[in-house]
């Protein structure tokens, strides 16, 4: 079956941007000296300056939405976990803690971490605040997952809000000292001891935090 014409179009559309964003990535994260020129991130992409400004009204645009790309995915999953309706909270929290560890260390693998956490990213007007209301989404989901876990007995000590941007804290500040061939087991165990102490759970789940 063929595609209508305007679906095609808006794939060419989105497969342009995806093309830009990818491009910008890979010249993020090879040596240079400066700032990278977008010309040499459209070279990369294949594509033309007016190509770019269909997407995107400037560099410092640009840069948000590889930081949006990277973020929705994650932001997603994470949120998910949260709200499950399956499983123990316990069990939902250790696993939110495991997606975190896990999605960073293959985004730093693969560079992307190192490329968004750069001085010329970071310095796009706008970051800041798009980080901020990220980590607002997370913890607002996370409250709700703990409050649940209050609710039904599983987590007594829990006191949502508070707790929860806790444990973001504290999943990032092991993060933040990670580097790609370091202990990520050893530090997302100390994460997760910390949560589960901290929200007085009374099972740890060891298989699923084995895993």
């Amino acid at each position: 079956m063929q595609n209508e014409p305007g679906a095609e179009a808006e794939d060419a559309v989105a497969a342009e941007r995806h093309a830009i964003i990818k491009a910008a990535f890979t010249c993020l994260s090879e040596p240079h000296d400066g700032a990278v020129p977008i010309a040499a991130v459209l070279a990369r992409a294949g594509l033309s300056t007016r190509a770019f400004y269909r997407h995107f009204e400037s560099k410092d645009a640009l840069f948000l939405a590889m930081q949006a790309s990277s973020g929705k995915s994650l932001g997603r999953r994470l949120d998910q976990i949260a709200a499950d309706p399956q499983g123990s909270a316990a069990e939902l929290l250790a696993e939110w803690i495991k997606v975190s560890f896990d999605v960073m260390r293959d985004a730093r693998l693969r560079g992307r971490a190192l490329v968004l956490d750069s001085e010329e990213v970071r310095a796009a007007r706008g970051y800041q605040s798009v980080q901020e209301q990220w980590r607002l989404d997370r913890e607002r989901a996370l409250a709700d997952l703990l409050r649940r876990g209050r609710e039904d007995g599983s987590l007594p000590l829990a006191r949502p809000e508070r707790d929860a941007a806790a444990i973001r804290a504290v999943v990032s500040h092991e993060l933040s000292r990670l580097t790609p061939d370091g202990d990520w087991e050893s530090a997302c165990a100390a994460a997760l001891d910390f949560a589960l102490r901290a929200v007085g759970a009374r099972s740890a789940c060891r298989e699923f935090g084995n895993s």
